[in-house]
């Protein structure tokens, strides 16, 4: 239970400065941005790298828990947008609810679809559909699990492209890709591509049924502010993308691609980071073991590192330039390094 509470604080904090901006206004709609965009990545260079972890038991609950307050904390997030107030505490609450939900509820959905159990995926599922990137529910782990740091991945960045290129590009390849691994799965199974079990029936009718639901309830103003939280929620994600797998590649051994290894993800040991990320930043173990818990991800001596905490490299990220000054060195040493022994092939996705 103690490994428990470092988790319980950070989020716990980062819920209710969302909660108190919406309810109090006011200085209340800086406070969750200060947090999350300055003084997590302050923490993040001051505290110790690493702390215990808590149980299996405990981080499950934790999941459930976190996903038990996103539907009422994304309605009040739009019905706060979707008010009016001075512009700048507008965009404070906006970004804030943006980070919110776009690096730390999407780490929590992404570990609800690798996780055992139909429910904890549907939890993931639901969690992505009414962010309106149903999707990557079956373009994570059926597209970018196994073609990871290679062309065929929307989601692995290619060596000097540039965040707001690969935005576009990972988006509509994950989405159409994905697609298409749902159809070949139905033909498998002796249906129709487009059978009503596609769950991309569920994806896009889903998010169709949330943005009528935003319309009914408030408006034009609760779509419009319901899309430019989802955007920006879905824009946290692909970034985050971007940034682990800045210039990978997998070697191509004459008839398929190297297994997957340390070397084709980068991590961030920082401490607040991984806490507010369930462990994200972990990236490398993730990839060999997709269904192991977060509490349970380690980084291993020979898996790349960023040079700073994941915050701080998301904002790098935003500038081409600078972002070249400070990976493309890292990204050239790696490739220079004579490649280990491939490990065992990684664990099985989750169906």
């Amino acid at each position: 239970m103690f490994a428990l509470l470092p988790y319980l604080a950070a989020l716990g904090l980062s819920v209710a400065l969302l909660v108190a901006g919406a309810v109090w206004n006011g200085a209340w709609d800086f406070a969750s941005l200060v947090w999350m965009a300055l003084v997590v990545a302050g923490l993040d260079h001051v505290l110790p790298e690493h702390g215990p972890a808590p149980d299996g038991r405990a981080a499950k609950a934790l999941t459930i828990g976190l996903a038990a307050v996103h539907v009422p904390l994304l309605a009040l997030s739009v019905w706060t947008l979707a008010g009016s107030g001075p512009w700048p505490n507008w965009l404070a609450y906006f970004a804030a609810s943006g980070l919110f939900f776009g690096q730390i509820m999407n780490s929590n959905a992404h570990e609800l679809i690798h996780a055992g159990g139909r429910i904890r995926r549907a939890m993931g599922r639901w969690i992505y559909v009414t962010l309106l990137f149903g999707h990557q529910t079956t373009a994570h782990p059926g597209v970018h699990h196994v073609h990871v740091a290679t062309p065929e991945d929307p989601n692995t960045a290619r060596y000097g492209e540039s965040w707001w290129r690969f935005c576009f590009r990972a988006w509509h390849g994950s989405f159409w890709k994905g697609l298409a691994v749902e159809k070949a799965r139905q033909r498998r199974r002796g249906r129709a591509g487009w059978h009503w079990r596609n769950p991309y029936w569920i994806y896009v009718g889903g998010g169709g049924l949330c943005l009528g639901a935003a319309g009914l309830w408030l408006g034009w103003a609760g779509v419009a502010a319901y899309v430019a939280l989802c955007l920006l929620a879905q824009s946290q994600l692909l970034i985050t993308d971007y940034v682990l797998h800045y210039g990978m590649r997998r070697a191509w051994l004459g008839e398929r691609y190297e297994p997957v290894g340390a070397r084709h993800s980068w991590n961030a040991p920082h401490l607040v980071t991984n806490l507010l990320t369930l462990h994200a930043p972990r990236h490398s173990d993730h990839h060999a073991h997709p269904s192991r818990g977060f509490e349970a991800l380690e980084i291993g001596a020979d898996a790349p590192q960023l040079p700073y905490s994941l915050p701080v490299m998301v904002s790098f990220a935003l500038w081409p330039w600078w972002w070249r000054r400070v990976m493309h060195p890292r990204v050239d040493a790696l490739a220079a390094r004579p490649m280990s022994t491939p490990a065992a092939d990684p664990e099985p996705l989750c169906a």
